[in-house]
């Protein structure tokens, strides 16, 4: 009787790979800050091997083949798009791509008895600072994104022997089927306002008007529409203000317009508000201040404080 042995290759009990979906949500996005906004997103990738056999180490490699920069848009803003970039590195100094040096590549190693192994990837997205226009849509919160079809992710990973070394992305690997995936930002409206001090001329009689201008300096979302309204001040209303002294005040009213005709305040008692429509860009407002004709009060230094109020 002839025994026949029977060699078994532990190559010949392949694992498999493949990949699952991909996610990355930036956080609230606020053009006017100019700030740049980073997110880290995951890509879930999984091995299985069989309880015997099988080649201890696959070497992993992850490609998008989307061309960079890459754009976010939105159906209500035709022709508005903000500009990101996806990167294999959190400093984001390397683009994640197709090429050899711009994949994600990583190790998974079989457990001893086999099963399956998933391991979670990181990839990094960035908004660069400085795109300051990027409108919303209707006065509201607008969500811009980008959506990534399976072809434009590819994996192929490669097993190799414990003490063998690992093939290099690029080599020739087994391909698994890659997988779509959305990136979303919400652009929000925001708006920051700012003013400066109002000084009217050192004067020796109030027989006549005088007058001074001052200034409010209005940033908001590009498309997003505001309203300023003026207080009264400490002492006065908005159809009656006035700068006190140590024992006396002086009457005093601020104008939206050049011919002190229309009365800058918080919209009551005939009073109107500044409204205008956000670009992103700082828009300059001036302030027109008359002090009608009165009797001068003692001398001395008389003062208000008006609050500006912004609503978007």
């Amino acid at each position: 009787m002839a025994l026949g042995g029977l060699a078994l290759d532990p190559g010949a009990f392949a694992q498999t790979c493949s990949v699952g979906t991909p996610s990355l949500a930036f956080a609230a996005f606020s053009p006017i800050s100019g700030f740049a906004l980073s997110a880290t997103g995951t890509f879930p990738v999984s091995c299985t091997w069989p309880a015997l056999g099988g080649n201890p180490n696959v070497k992993l490699c992850l490609a998008l083949g989307a061309p960079q920069p890459l754009v976010l848009s939105s159906p209500g803003n035709a022709g508005s798009t903000i500009n990101f970039g996806l990167f294999t590195d959190p400093s984001f100094s390397n683009a994640w791509g197709s090429g050899v040096s711009n994949v994600i590549s990583l190790t998974i190693v079989r457990p001893l008895l086999g099963a399956t192994v998933t391991q979670n990837v990181n990839f990094y997205g960035r908004i660069p600072a400085g795109q300051t226009t990027v409108p919303t849509s209707g006065s509201g919160n607008t969500v811009y994104s980008r959506t990534f079809v399976s072809a434009e992710t590819s994996l192929q990973y490669a097993s190799y022997a414990a003490l063998a070394p690992a093939p290099a992305c690029g080599d020739a690997m087994t391909a698994a089927p890659g997988a779509p995936f959305t990136v979303n930002v919400t652009v929000i409206n925001n708006c920051t306002i700012a003013a400066t001090n109002i000084t009217f001329a050192t004067q020796s009689t109030l027989a006549s008007p005088v007058t001074a201008t001052g200034r409010l300096t209005v940033q908001c979302t590009n498309n997003d529409a505001f309203r300023v309204g003026l207080s009264g001040g400490l002492q006065g209303t908005v159809t009656s203000r006035a700068m006190t002294g140590l024992t006396s005040s002086v009457n005093y009213q601020l104008y939206l317009d050049s011919g002190y005709a229309t009365v800058w305040g918080d919209g009551t008692s005939g009073t109107s508000q500044l409204t205008g429509v956000g670009t992103g860009l700082v828009q300059a407002v001036p302030i027109y201040a008359r002090v009608p004709a009165q009797s001068t009060p003692p001398p001395g230094v008389y003062t208000d404080t008006v609050t500006a109020t912004i609503e978007f």
